[in-house]
């Protein structure tokens, strides 16, 4: 039995993301040869931080709990993790390592937040959900 043309073409569409997803990743990683170490993973960082802000917007769009959010998580989680790395591994001095960290510190923690927020009042509207009688 063939699938359905809208479920082809989400599929294609997904494999088309994916593709691309990997080739920014594969050229700034592999392919920038011309770039440091620190300046790659701040490239990385940057294009993550740009795909989780989409990716959020696909799960405010959609409520998708299962595939959109959890990619947002994801990418936020590289993108952190690849500025902390750009700010261990590049030239700066320690009092511009120490104000780097300390900024992308605080806009983690707000990020974080936010997340705690959201997830706080998504269980309230289930917990609300939950309550309300089902009447036959």
């Amino acid at each position: 039995m063939l699938p359905n043309l809208s479920t082809t073409v989400l599929l294609a569409m997904a494999a088309i993301g994916a593709i691309l997803l990997a080739a920014i990743f594969g050229y700034i990683l592999f392919l920038a040869t011309g770039l440091r170490i620190d300046e790659r993973l701040w490239w990385t960082g940057l294009a993550s931080m740009i795909f989780a802000l989409g990716f959020y917007f696909l799960f405010a769009v959609t409520h998708d709990r299962k595939v959109a959010r959890p990619l947002a998580g994801g990418f936020f989680v590289i993108g952190a993790g690849s500025f902390y790395g750009s700010i261990f591994t590049g030239g700066a001095s320690d009092l511009g390592k120490l104000l780097y960290l300390i900024l992308l510190s605080v806009l983690v923690i707000i990020v974080l937040a936010a997340i705690f927020v959201m997830a706080r009042d998504a269980e309230r509207d289930a917990i609300r959900k939950v309550q309300r009688k089902h009447i036959p």
